[in-house]
């Protein structure tokens, strides 16, 4: 077994498409340098026994807070609290 995969054959073996592995990727679920590495001049390469300790430690059912917050997109930025004044154009 390849320990290094392209991220077709990361898809295969996790039986996912392509596109999502991308989007793992682009989420941060998978990181650059811990998951996967881009070698220069080449697409990026996934180490399997990497992808492996990440899917154990994902179906660990221990992984979810107890608390009650609310999860926010990424994209979500908390805006400084209005002063109370409103400026209305006439």
């Amino acid at each position: 077994m390849d320990e290094y995969l392209t991220i077709s054959e990361v898809a295969a073996r996790l039986k996912l498409k392509p596109k999502s592995v991308k989007n793992k990727m682009a989420a941060g679920a998978f990181r650059l340098g811990v998951h996967y590495f881009r070698p220069p001049g080449m697409q990026a390469r996934f180490k399997w026994s990497a992808v492996v300790t990440w899917l154990e430690q994902s179906q660990e059912p221990g992984n979810e807070s107890d608390d009650d917050s609310i999860p926010m997109p990424r994209s979500y930025r908390l805006r400084k609290p209005c002063n109370g004044k409103v400026i209305v154009a006439s």
